[in-house]
């Protein structure tokens, strides 16, 4: 990191949380997010060293909130060295820009090497309610990540696995809450999804003052515009009432901590 630039904001999430928008709306109020990245704006350069990282920690210590002192030496090492590379680059395409960030989902599994690797780093923790989360067809994170978790792979049969995402949605949620706040304070910011896209709410607009205060309002309509429309929200709702009560149980602790309950 240069002296031009401040710490980069990061986005994260259980996959299908809406995180493309909210990448969007930094666009719009002038966040250099990465040029190299994929159809979702996920920032190209992370998943190799996502991709040497998470599932060895999952299997080491069965969480997202954990020590780096409790992993290997060399672990550690690779991972920080390449997160900082992972920096390096973005700054590089942005030519050293002072607002600067990516996003990709799976950032949320590492927060602890980000914290040790990009001092003064925010971090955008994106929530979308877990039912939804459950129903939704991006089972990435379930297919590479949840066999090193829990020690077996996720059910095949729909039902069972919709249990087991949501359970996989709350457990990781709440560890990536604690993680964040304790390692980061107040340059960790939960943004529920539903939060950001309803247009008479203000959370999208606080967050953004909050990670660049000089905004105009035209910025922040074309933010607020970015988020808007976004589908899945409730689909839920069309679930018999045996099976919502039984997804309701699965991901209870997630679900009433995050307020959707």
């Amino acid at each position: 990191m240069t002296a031009s630039a401040s710490g980069p904001v990061l986005i994260g999430a259980t996959g299908g949380s809406g995180t493309r928008a909210i990448r969007e709306a930094l666009v719009a109020v002038g966040f250099f997010m990465g040029t190299t990245v994929n159809h979702a704006g996920d920032l190209r350069h992370a998943p190799p060293v996502l991709d040497r990282l998470i599932n060895p920690v999952l299997e080491q210590t069965g969480s997202l909130d954990y020590q780096l002192e409790d992993l290997p030496d060399a672990l550690v090492a690779t991972g920080l060295d390449g997160l900082r590379g992972v920096a390096a680059k973005v700054l590089e395409e942005g030519s050293q820009p002072t607002l600067w960030g990516w996003k990709n989902p799976r950032m949320m599994f590492v927060l602890p090497f980000l914290a040790e690797a990009l001092p003064g780093l925010r971090f955008i923790h994106v929530v979308r309610d877990g039912r939804d989360i459950a129903l939704s067809d991006n089972r990435q994170q379930i297919d590479r990540h949840f066999a090193a978790r829990y020690g077996h792979p996720a059910p095949d049969e729909p039902d069972a696995l919709a249990l087991a995402a949501i359970r996989f949605w709350s457990e990781t949620n709440l560890e990536a809450l604690a993680c964040g706040e304790a390692l980061l304070g107040e340059r960790y910011h939960l943004l529920r999804l539903e939060d950001a896209t309803a247009p008479d709410s203000p959370a999208l607009a606080e967050l953004l003052r909050q990670l660049h205060p000089v905004i105009d309002a035209d910025s922040l309509a074309a933010a607020q515009q970015a988020v808007a429309h976004r589908p899945g929200h409730g689909r839920w709702r069309d679930l018999p009432a045996d099976s919502l009560a039984a997804l309701e149980e699965a991901g209870r602790p997630g679900l009433a901590r995050f307020g959707y309950l």
